[in-house]
């Protein structure tokens, strides 16, 4: 996000495809290199805390590695 995230608000992170959407959408959601969920289309954070921030990206088996962006927790 553009703009740092309130502590204690929920946060939507998805996983998008340029020109067209694979058969299989579902892609590993990371945090700073280390797997946090996966084969899924979205991930929810609840009740966001400091803990929370740092880089996420997705990885789709035939897509690749999305560009990683920054998570700030305010």
């Amino acid at each position: 996000p553009v703009h740092p995230v309130t502590e204690g608000d929920t946060l939507t992170l998805h996983c998008l495809y340029q020109h067209t959407t694979p058969p299989n959408p579902r892609a590993d959601f990371y945090k700073d290199e280390s797997l946090i969920q996966s084969q899924t289309t979205e991930m929810i954070i609840s009740n966001v805390s400091k803990s929370h921030e740092g880089f996420y990206y997705c990885k789709h088996t035939e897509r690749g590695e999305s560009p990683k962006s920054w998570i700030s927790v305010t």
